[in-house]
């Protein structure tokens, strides 16, 4: 297996795990730069993330290259949604979804597309 884990959050999490603590898109990009620059293992994929790259004919590996990119932007501040603050990541061609574990440890990409199709 890879550095990272392609199983599910839900095998992990419950949603009270999540972070239901608003930051703005600085503090989230900063927190997505230190999991994913110390703790790469710790990003998980929700079951609608891999369906959603399968349909736009996206990878894993795609949605991690967003978030280590350093192209990559988030537009706004998180949005409430599901019981978590979700932030978009985004580049020209794809933007990737994501949250956060309370505990700032976990990263979870809750859905992906492809923004040419």
């Amino acid at each position: 297996m890879t550095k990272y884990q392609y199983m599910t959050y839900d095998q992990y999490m419950s949603p009270a795990d999540f972070k239901i603590e608003k930051m703005n898109r600085n503090e989230s990009r900063k927190l997505v730069r230190k999991i994913m620059t110390l703790m790469p293992q710790n990003v998980l994929f929700s079951k609608h993330a891999l369906a959603e790259l399968e349909n736009d004919d996206l990878t894993t590996t795609d949605a991690l290259n967003i978030l280590k990119s350093s192209d990559s932007k988030i537009i706004d501040d998180g949005e409430f949604e599901h019981g978590s603050y979700r932030y978009r990541l985004e580049t020209g061609n794809i933007v990737v979804v994501i949250c956060f574990s309370s505990n700032g440890e976990h990263l979870i990409v809750v859905t992906a597309w492809d923004k040419r199709k």
